[in-house]
């Protein structure tokens, strides 16, 4: 009897820890920041991608901070919701320190059925932050669709 319960704890183990396993349905193809050849250009673009979204928010400017927001986030500012803003970058750090997080990003690859061309996350550190707190850090992942599209701002966190 214990031979028994032995063999179907052993089986049913087994097809636990396949089930389980972190290969399971991994069809995703996590290009490494190495693999996607993200040169001093893209991070010096993509710093600057940051600053006019700030700078945008800040100045309530609509039609700025669109420009800086891929289409993931397209619809998430109004009139009604930006200029109320008194956020200072103090630095911009790359890599982000979600590097392997989610690189390229998974939302956009469930939303649009491939990866973008390039992903990256940087790290902002702000001397003033949201809602008047003082120092705040967040992180942002910015994606470029295509070789020819401009950088953008796809997600961020704190």
């Amino acid at each position: 009897m214990k031979r028994l319960i032995l063999a179907a704890f052993l089986f049913i183990f087994s097809f636990t820890v396949i089930a389980c396993s972190p290969m399971q349905n991994n069809t995703q193809n996590n290009s490494s920041l190495v693999e996607q050849n993200i040169t001093t250009k893209d991070i010096e673009e993509s710093k600057q991608v940051i600053k006019d979204h700030i700078d945008a928010l800040n100045n309530g400017d609509l039609k700025a901070l669109n420009k800086t927001i891929g289409r993931y986030k397209q619809e998430l500012y109004n009139n009604g919701n930006i200029g109320n803003y008194t956020l200072k970058i103090e630095s911009i750090e790359y890599p982000g320190q979600y590097t392997t997080a989610n690189i390229p990003p998974s939302s956009y690859r469930t939303n649009y059925g491939q990866d973008p061309y390039k992903s990256m996350c940087l790290h902002v550190i702000f001397s003033e932050g949201w809602e008047g707190r003082g120092m705040d850090n967040w992180d942002y992942i910015l994606i470029k669709e295509t070789e020819e599209s401009p950088w953008v701002i796809h997600d961020w966190g704190g």
